[in-house]
């Protein structure tokens, strides 16, 4: 190879390497945002998650507590009930203690706790109404913050091998820039390092941004 071809052939190198390394930093830059952002992401579902557990937890209690209220009123009614069938002397006094009670009992069940979560044995069926409270709400919002942390994660370790991948272009650049200068022959063998980590660098940054 001619010595004015050699240098022109370096020279163009050189500013491929150039070229190249500023896409990668500029790739490595914007892989390092965004895990940042999917960071924020994630602390900002970690937020509505916990948020959304302790209010529908408050919620869950507030009704499992109607609940023992509906079931205290519902078994006092059932006993006074079974008290008139002795056919007591106060039997007024009783029956409208018994109304009131299942009257009670029946408001309570009506308007202050779901009854579907009422159960064939008597009991109320608390983590199912939480269960599903938790369900809706991550229909509604966000609150998986595992998801967005793993795409932050990986997103770093992207950030952190396009940056890895800038100390061999470095070196190519640096190899180039022998051949470039050096009049002895081995400017050929420079010139082959420096085409060597170029190819390498370059497939791998191919890799990493198909991959990952």
């Amino acid at each position: 190879m001619k010595t004015e071809t050699f240098k022109t052939f370096t020279a163009s190198m050189i500013a491929v390497v150039t070229v190249i390394s500023a896409l990668v930093a500029w790739r490595a830059a914007a892989a390092s945002q965004d895990s940042s952002q999917a960071d924020f992401r994630g602390l900002v579902a970690s937020v509505n998650s916990e948020e959304a557990q302790v209010l529908n937890t408050v919620k869950v209690s507030e009704h499992y507590q109607a609940f023992l209220n509906y079931t205290r009123y519902n078994e006092l009614g059932n006993k006074l009930d079974e008290a008139l069938k002795s056919n007591p002397a106060n039997v007024g006094e009783l029956d409208r203690q018994k109304s009131d009670a299942w009257g009670i009992a029946f408001g309570l069940q009506s308007l202050s706790f779901p009854s579907r979560y009422l159960l064939p044995d008597g009991t109320y069926d608390s983590q199912r109404e939480l269960d599903e409270l938790l369900a809706d709400d991550e229909r509604s919002s966000d609150m998986r913050p595992d998801v967005h942390f793993a795409e932050g994660s990986t997103l770093r370790s992207k950030a952190n091998l396009l940056v890895e991948i800038l100390i061999p272009l470095g070196i190519a650049f640096w190899f180039f820039t022998l051949a470039q200068i050096t009049d002895h022959k081995v400017n050929v063998l420079f010139a082959a390092i420096g085409g060597l980590l170029l190819g390498i660098s370059t497939f791998a940054v191919l890799v990493i941004e198909l991959f990952m």
